[in-house]
């Protein structure tokens, strides 16, 4: 190859899964926080002793209440959507009322509840205390979405959708 000509290499679409260590062909279409941001900024003693946790749902000091939910971002460039695995933080009704439908059929007609992002999402500015609303499911994790008059990026992402570029530049720090 002549000094002038340059090769042009593609990215192999994909990621190296942290957990197994495989390479996955599709680019990431979740991403999930660990606890609320509140709960895990705590040391680890601090935690031990001021909350109570499992994979859907957390209590601080008794006073704070969270679920555990999906955010979804869908993609315009194919059927399917980008989930965020976010925390909410909601009252002590909600939480209780998520808590009974859990895993239950019926929970879909639970009129939605409302509450607030409790994880800053770092591809976006300032997330943590945007109002949202909950949907429940009999078939997965509550939904929530951004309420309409948000003029906050991940909302107005969150209405349009994204393309295929931007999936790509959202994940990327994350492979």
């Amino acid at each position: 190859m002549a000094k002038s000509q340059t090769r042009k290499t593609c990215a192999r679409p994909g990621y190296r899964c942290t957990h197994c260590g495989e390479w996955h062909d599709e680019l990431l279409t979740d991403i999930g926080c660990g606890l609320p941001d509140a709960v895990f900024a705590l040391g680890y003693l601090e935690r031990y002793r001021r909350a109570r946790y499992n994979q859907d749902f957390c209590t601080l000091d008794d006073t704070r209440h969270f679920i555990r939910c999906v955010l979804p971002v869908p993609f315009t460039y194919r059927d399917d959507y980008f989930g965020w695995g976010v925390w909410v933080e909601v009252d002590r009704a909600t939480h209780d009322l998520c808590l009974r439908c859990f895993d239950t059929e019926g929970a879909a007609t639970v009129p939605p509840q409302h509450g607030v992002l409790a994880n800053e999402l770092k591809a976006y500015r300032k997330t943590t205390g945007l109002s949202v609303r909950i949907e429940l499911s009999d078939e997965h994790r509550p939904l929530v979405y951004l309420l309409p008059a948000s003029r906050h990026a991940l909302a107005l992402e969150q209405r349009r959708g994204m393309d295929e570029r931007r999936h790509h530049a959202l994940v990327e720090p994350y492979l």
